[in-house]
Parts: structure tokens; C-alpha cells; sequence
């Protein structure tokens, strides 16, 4: 019977909580106090869509939320109503909580009621709302504590006390923490009725003036934070040149994280407590089970206000966690050793299948067609088969189509000897393609770029070169869940270390002087390195060569708790900083860097490169060559006509009498045995 009560209970409470919301029902709306209230809400409501109604407390009832002259959606709760709410929204929620900002939620009770059954339950569900709580003659330290409790330990920022002293009084009060003392410790003082801010209201006149300042006071209380300190963590990085020492040298530039950090304190009037980590801990780190550590790890323990150095990498479940708008994408990208395949352009040129196929089958048709014709003709002849005399013979035939192929545009001889005349001739163009061809691909390609240089993933992956990545930037390639679909990215993830890359000029110099590794460094700073002035490496003017690709991208943000009051003035702050093009002149900054260290460079160091760019003058030996080969076939062809016509005129002054012979079709340069 105990177990049937029981599921009945468990049923009729499910059916409470899953039950619709209701609409409120308004009971006097025409006495002074409520009609005081209602407009204090109706004001407070600026930019609200939705109210709550929580009723907590039968003895302070709440009339203000349906009296409103401009009518918003109503909602209704009791107070265990509302706290079954929570729970069940708290356990439907599997990914990163969104507060949402639109919403106000009205409370009434006594200050052990407000702090111990309500506050709890708004701050979980959420702490970003507006919030207005109704009571009557609350004492004034009672107030104070209720403030303090709400601000600091449930992270209540924008609330609202409506304290009824009489019928027609009410004592509307606001807490400002900015201008309260701190300890020593820069640890908050208990809160008195003295850091309030408490207004007495008796009558609906004092209500225009008041709501202005009642608003006035909201903005300002962040807005002009009167030297109130505010914990700040991040990677103080001197314009980026502790990371980049080797190449900056005497010049500097401003970092944009300071610079918009700096503009933030001018406007905002905070104290800076800077709490400097270290570079890898400053940004958004995540360890694989979920843990936020560095400056996440501070904001999700609401132990600091801004982590000014933080990095986007991926979701996760987190309540506490908020980015600002996004200054800029970093993207990271390879520098390798300049020509590491250093002959590889020989074996692309001239020793690869194409050429290769190439040249063994015009060996073969320039020597071995010629040959099985001359065998073919030597076996006739020994075997007595009958021949034409003609010339236009089946060999003759096939000498002549090759010779059309090849561009031989002489009648070919029918002597062997003569022959390989043709066949060198031959011979020469077939070593000529690729010579040519290798020289287009070179002239192209001037300064190697294409050819003996590593430009893809895939061709680092296939190397031997010990990839390594800074700390820093460790984290990021780490967690790109992502990319480690791709076999590519896997392999890579697993082949990098971050041995001996805590002096990015140290990992440099290895690159130049060993060229057994490679760097993956930020895209931006990558002109600066091919520009930088390796004075320390004697003879190494140019060793570096980037991959022109990006491997991986990500955002580069800052981060708040989402419960922050500052949350909103940082985003205007930021949105305000990209709009005015301080991410175009930090890059315009690089761009000055980079052309000045190149104009010190050329001049300190006006050295030739060492690569080979070809022009017309390397190309004079190539025209050389082929015209003494000229020259030769056509000092021999003239020979062969010298000695034809001699043994013709020996001839025919031989002859005592003219023979009759047959006429045959002319054909200019005719050899004869």
C-alpha cells in the first residue's frame, strides 16, 4: 500500500513538472505601492522578453509582473515547482549551458527563504538574468548580507530589492560592488547597508527621476569601474619578441592583445592585477577528459575576470566559460630546409619513366628498325631470293617512313655504313628531348621552388626530418579531433615533439645549419623569419623554406566567465577595436618589420643566391652542341656527294661506249654502292 502511495506521489509530482506553464492572474493593480512597483519593473524590463513569477511567499504577495502597462509574456512557478525545474533542465543538458539574457524573474520572501530556497536555484539555472525580489521591512544589515551573498557566492549581478517599509513607502535598493574597499589580501570586505545603493520612495512622482538614475547607476557601475582591480591573466609577450628573438633583433612592435587591453582599462577606469602564465598555459587549453587548465582553469573556478591571451581549440561541456568576439584566425603552417631534395630535379628531368620509357623506345626504333631491315637484306641476298632493282624496295620503304618521322628529308642510302649516318642523326634527337625538356622545366622554375623544395604535407610526411612544434602551439595540434580523420594528420600528429623548442632561435638554427627538422611556427611570423638576418650562421644567408599551405587554423580570442558583468562592455570594446582596423595595422606592423629587416639584409649582406636562375647564356653550350652536330652531318653529306660524283666521272671515263639506261623518277641526293 506504502509502495502504491508512493508511485502516485512520484506520478502526480512528474505531472507538475511537466506541466505547461500558466499565464498569471492579476488581483489590484490601483494602490500606490503596487503601482510604484509596477513601473520599477516596467522600467527594469528595458530589452526583456519574458518574466517569471516565482511565488515563494503567501504573506508578500506579487502583483507588479501582470499589472504592466506594456504587457510581456508571463510565466508562473511556486518556489518547489521551480526548483523541480531546475533540476530536470540541469539534467537535460549535455552541451555548453547558454544563459540567456532576455529573461527577468520576479521572487518574494524573508531573507532566509530568498537565500537558502531561491537565490541557489537562479543562479544555476541562470545567473545573467534580471532578477527583482519583493519583501517587506527587512532590516538593513539583512539587505547588506542578502547583496553580498547574492554578488559573490551565487553570482547574481543584475539585482533588484524592492523592500516595503509602510503601505505607501518602498526602499528600492542596488548593490556596486566597484565601490567598495578591499582587505590587504585584495579580498572583499563584508558588505554593509553603506556600499548599498537605497532609494525611499513614497510617491509615483519621485518614480521618472528615479528610474533615470536607476539606469544611469547600472551602466556605470561598469562602465567607470573607479579603479576597482580586476585579475587579468596572460602571456606578457613584448610585441611577440620572447617568442621570436632571433629574428626582431632592434625592432619592435606592439602586441594587439595589450593594445586592446590597454584601451579596455582607459575606458573601463580598472586597477590591473596581471597574473602572467606561461606562454603555453595562457591559451585555451583542454585536457582530453574535459579539464580547462592555465586561464580557462582560472575562469571556470571564477577566479579571474579576463583571460586576454586565450585560444579558441574545441566544444566542451562547460557552464562557465564564454569567447569574445574573435580578433583574427592564426593559422600554423611548416618551415623546412631550403633544397632538401637537392638533385631531385635532375631525377624529375631526366631520369624519370616518361624520359626514360622515352628513350629506351627510341633507342630501340633508331637502332634496331635499321638492323632488322639490314639483316633482312643480308639473309636475302645470301639465300639468292630474287630482288627488284628498283630502289623502291619494302626497306627502302620503311627507311623512308622513319625518316619522315624524324625529320630526314634526303632520300636514305641503301649502304650500311651510310646508314648510321641517319642513325646518329636519330640518336641526337632522342637525347635532345629530354635535354629540352629539362631545360623548359628549369627555366620555368629559376629558383628551385617547384622542384627541389618540400611544398606539401604529404612530401614532409615522406621525409626523415624531425618535425617539432613549440609548446605553445603543442596544445592546439593535439586536440584538432577533426583533422585526425585523415591518415595525413595522424601520422603527423604522431611524429611531432616538442624536444629542444623552447628557444625558437636555437630550432631555427638547426634548420639552417643541419636541415634535419622542421618548425611549425604561425603563418604571420613566417616573413619575418625568411626575412630575419642570420648574422650568427656564417655562409647560411638562405636556408628556410615554408610550406605554402596552412595545416591547421583556429581563432584567436579572449575569454570571460559568462557570469562576468563585463561580458558585454569587453564585446563592445573588442567589436569596436576590429572595426577600427587594429588587426590590419598589427599586420601592416609585420609587413614594416619584414621590408626594413630586408633592406638591412641586402645591405649587409649583398651575397648572389645559390641557385641557379638559366637564361639565354646558360642555354649557349645546348646551341652549340646541336650545331657542330649540324655542321658534322652536313660536312659528312657533302663528303658522301664529293666522293659519289668522283666515282661517277672515274666511270663513265671508263666507258668506250653509252648504255641504255632505263629512266627512273628523279630523287635529289641519290646514294649508290
Amino acid at each position: 500500500m506504502q509502495q502504491a502511495c508512493s508511485c502516485v506521489l512520484l506520478v502526480l509530482l512528474w505531472q507538475r513538472v511537466a506541466a505547461v506553464l500558466e499565464p498569471l492572474r492579476h488581483n489590484d493593480c490601483h494602490s500606490r505601492a503596487v503601482s510604484m512597483e509596477t513601473r520599477i519593473l516596467d522600467n527594469y524590463l528595458t530589452d526583456q522578453h519574458t518574466v517569471t513569477v516565482i511565488e515563494s511567499c503567501t504573506e508578500i504577495p506579487i502583483m507588479s509582473p501582470y499589472c504592466l502597462h506594456n504587457p510581456v509574456p508571463l510565466n508562473a512557478f511556486t518556489l518547489h515547482r521551480f526548483q523541480a525545474f531546475v533540476h530536470q533542465s540541469l539534467e537535460h543538458t549535455t552541451q555548453e549551458l547558454e544563459y540567456r539574457t532576455s529573461e527577468c524573474f520576479v521572487g518574494s520572501g524573508h531573507k532566509g527563504d530568498l537565500l537558502t530556497e531561491l537565490l541557489p536555484y537562479l543562479s544555476e539555472y541562470n545567473p545573467l538574468a534580471k532578477v527583482m525580489l519583493i519583501t517587506q521591512e527587512m532590516a538593513d544589515q539583512e539587505l547588506a548580507e542578502l547583496f553580498h551573498a547574492a554578488w559573490y557566492r551565487y553570482r547574481l549581478l543584475q539585482l533588484i530589492v524592492l523592500n516595503h517599509r509602510a503601505n505607501d513607502t518602498i526602499e528600492s535598493c542596488l548593490f556596486n560592488p566597484f565601490r567598495k574597499a578591499l582587505s590587504p589580501e585584495l579580498r572583499y570586505l563584508p558588505t554593509g547597508k553603506s556600499d548599498l545603493h537605497c532609494r525611499l520612495l513614497t510617491d509615483g512622482q519621485q518614480l521618472d527621476a528615479y528610474n533615470r538614475e536607476l539606469n544611469l547607476f547600472i551602466d556605470d557601475r561598469v562602465y567607470n569601474l573607479n579603479g576597482y582591480p580586476l585579475n587579468i591573466a596572460m602571456h606578457v609577450s613584448n610585441g611577440s619578441t620572447s617568442a621570436y628573438d632571433c629574428i626582431l633583433g632592434t625592432v619592435s612592435f606592439t602586441d594587439i592583445d595589450q593594445e586592446i587591453l590597454s584601451i579596455m582599462q582607459k575606458q573601463m577606469n580598472f586597477s590591473l592585477i596581471l597574473h602572467k602564465n606561461e606562454l603555453e598555459l595562457s591559451i585555451g587549453y583542454i585536457h582530453q577528459n574535459g579539464t580547462p587548465i592555465g586561464t580557462l582553469g582560472l575562469i571556470e573556478q571564477n577566479a579571474i575576470d579576463l583571460a586576454a591571451n586565450s585560444r579558441i581549440i574545441h566544444n566542451y561541456d562547460t557552464r562557465n566559460l564564454l569567447y569574445l568576439h574573435y580578433i583574427s584566425t592564426e593559422k600554423l603552417v611548416f618551415i623546412t630546409p631550403r633544397n632538401y631534395f637537392r638533385n631531385r630535379d635532375k631525377t624529375q628531368v631526366f631520369i624519370n619513366p616518361f624520359s626514360v620509357a622515352y628513350m629506351l623506345t627510341n633507342v630501340l626504333l633508331s637502332f634496331g628498325v635499321p638492323m632488322i631491315i639490314f639483316l633482312l637484306e643480308y639473309a636475302a641476298c645470301r639465300l639468292d631470293v630474287p630482288r627488284e632493282p628498283s630502289s623502291h624496295s619494302f626497306g627502302t620503304k620503311v627507311l623512308n617512313l622513319v625518316g619522315i618521322i624524324y625529320n630526314v628529308s634526303v632520300k636514305l642510302p641503301r649502304a650500311d655504313r651510310k646508314r648510321w649516318i641517319i642513325v646518329g642523326l636519330l640518336v641526337y634527337n632522342i637525347v635532345s628531348y629530354p635535354i629540352w625538356q629539362g631545360v623548359t622545366i628549369r627555366y620555368l622554375h629559376p629558383s628551385n621552388q617547384q622542384v627541389n623544395n618540400i611544398n606539401s604535407l604529404e612530401e614532409l610526411i615522406e621525409t626523415e626530418l624531425e618535425l617539432k612544434v613549440s609548446h605553445y602551439h603543442e596544445h592546439i595540434v593535439r586536440h584538432e579531433g577533426p583533422h585526425f580523420q585523415s591518415p595525413v594528420y595522424s601520422a603527423l600528429s604522431g611524429r611531432l615533439s616538442t624536444r629542444n623548442t623552447s628557444s625558437l632561435r636555437d630550432s631555427i638554427e638547426q634548420i639552417i645549419m643541419h636541415g634535419n627538422s622542421a618548425l611549425l611556427i604561425a603563418e604571420e611570423y613566417v616573413p619575418l623569419v625568411l626575412a630575419g638576418n642570420y648574422r650568427w650562421i656564417p655562409g647560411k644567408p638562405d636556408g628556410i623554406w615554408p610550406i605554402q599551405k596552412p595545416i591547421y587554423e583556429f581563432y584567436k580570442s579572449m575569454a570571460v566567465p559568462k557570469t562576468s558583468p563585463f561580458a558585454g562592455t569587453f564585446n563592445a570594446i573588442v567589436l569596436h577595436c576590429v572595426e577600427a582596423g587594429m588587426n590590419d595595422r598589427f599586420k601592416h606592423q609585420l609587413e614594416t618589420v619584414v621590408q626594413l629587416m630586408q633592406i638591412r639584409r641586402i645591405r649587409e649582406h649583398p651575397s648572389v643566391p645559390d641557385y641557379i636562375v638559366f637564361n639565354m647564356e646558360h642555354l649557349l653550350p645546348l646551341f652549340i652542341f646541336y650545331f657542330a652536330m649540324l655542321l658534322l652531318s652536313g660536312g659528312i653529306f657533302l663528303i658522301e656527294l664529293a666522293v659519289h660524283a668522283f666515282q661517277a666521272s672515274r666511270a663513265r671515263s671508263q666507258q668506250r661506249a653509252p648504255l641504255s639506261v632505263p629512266v627512273e623518277e628523279y630523287v635529289p641526293f641519290e646514294f649508290v654502292h
